[in-house]
């Protein structure tokens, strides 16, 4: 009868392999490592009968393999165990690879880093491989969002995408290595608008011919309103929740060419935000009424702010680069499918919230 395939090692031999191809160890060693107190226990323990199974099965695979004896005062000779070649390349391979599913970053994840640092490795490639898997994890859970049609499907999938934006964060934070919290900012309101879909909205909220919208602001945030009905405009901020993924240079509504996406008003952009500037009508005690928008009806608002000409006004040298000439068209255009959702994964980027689409200048 032939034996079946062996099944990749457990994390629990991963562990073990790896304090080995530090020094070789006789298993009361190894075990007091992976104790709950130990340094590698505070990352991932397991218990002194798995840890002597997982020798067990490491010496079967021949990835380990008996390098002599120690005495012990507390019984019989402890043999010591060190790696094979092909143990040592083993462990390599695997504190290379990014961990495949976020439910075991906490731990496997942690591990490849703890035993990279005390190795003196770099973990860079390690951390750009595993934000690399992220984004491609992340952009697939946007779509399954979109396609979801049963609410507890959708609520599932947005619990699993908050999760994977969660640990992109941190896995970004990491390369960067900042030294504060990642940035999480939640909506103060929603959108309420007669735009429904991307197709055919205007391009800019001066080119809004719809009628009023409201900005409906959350009952936590009441009282924030106040003292708004004496400003005729409102610089809006919302999160372009429907946009997904961005590019160095994207195509615009108003060019025939594309651009630097920081040199345009493209919603394909690495944090995308919309900024909008809305005309009030009325100042409700939750709700700010508005004439010219450009945002889908639905899209998360992050901050209000009151237009000042004498701040938001430049007296003089103002340029508007390869808008020159071709602004004017907000008028005549209008969105198209352009900027829908792509199969392709997206460049690294560092955000935490959900998206809502807008129209590119």
């Amino acid at each position: 009868m032939s034996r079946a395939p062996r099944l990749e090692p457990s994390l629990q031999e991963w562990a073990a392999l790896g304090l080995l191809c530090e020094r070789p160890r006789h298993g009361w060693a190894v075990a007091r490592e992976l104790a709950p107190d130990g340094e590698i226990g505070r990352v991932y323990s397991c218990t002194r009968p798995l840890v002597y199974r997982a020798l067990a099965q490491l010496r079967d695979a021949s990835l380990v393999e008996a390098r002599g004896q120690a005495a012990s005062d507390a019984g019989p000779a402890r043999t010591t165990l060190g790696p094979t070649r092909r143990g040592r390349a083993a462990f390599r391979r695997w504190g290379s690879e990014p961990v495949e599913h976020v439910r075991d970053l906490r731990s496997e994840l942690m591990l490849k880093l703890l035993f990279g640092e005390r190795a003196g490795s770099d973990t860079s490639p390690l951390l750009r491989a595993q934000a690399a898997l992220l984004s491609r994890t992340e952009l697939t859970l946007e779509q399954q969002v979109r396609a979801a049609a049963a609410e507890f499907e959708r609520t599932l999938v947005l619990w699993r995408l908050s999760v994977v934006r969660a640990a992109l964060s941190f896995v970004e934070a990491l390369l960067d290595r900042r030294t504060v919290e990642p940035v999480v900012y939640r909506p103060i309101g929603l959108v309420a608008s007669a735009h429904t879909d991307l197709d055919g909205m205007p391009l800019q909220p001066i080119a809004d011919t719809s009628g009023e919208s409201r900005i409906e602001v959350f009952e936590a945030h009441r009282g924030c309103l106040d003292d708004l009905e004496g400003f005729s405009h409102v610089w809006v901020l919302a999160h372009l929740h429907e946009t997904t993924g961005w590019d160095p240079t994207v195509p615009t509504f108003l060019d025939d060419t594309t651009h630097g996406t920081f040199a345009t008003r493209s919603p394909r952009r690495p944090n995308p935000v919309g900024l909008s500037l809305a005309r009030i009508v009325e100042v409700e005690e939750l709700a700010v009424v508005v004439r010219g928008i450009d945002l889908l009806t639905g899209t998360p608002v992050l901050d209000l702010k009151p237009y000042v000409p004498l701040f938001d006004l430049p007296e003089e040298d103002v340029r508007f680069g390869w808008f020159e000439g071709r602004a004017e068209r907000v008028f005549r255009r209008r969105s198209d499918d352009r900027f829908a959702p792509r199969t392709r994964p997206r460049p690294r980027s560092t955000r935490t919230t959900p998206r809502t689409a807008r129209p590119s200048g």
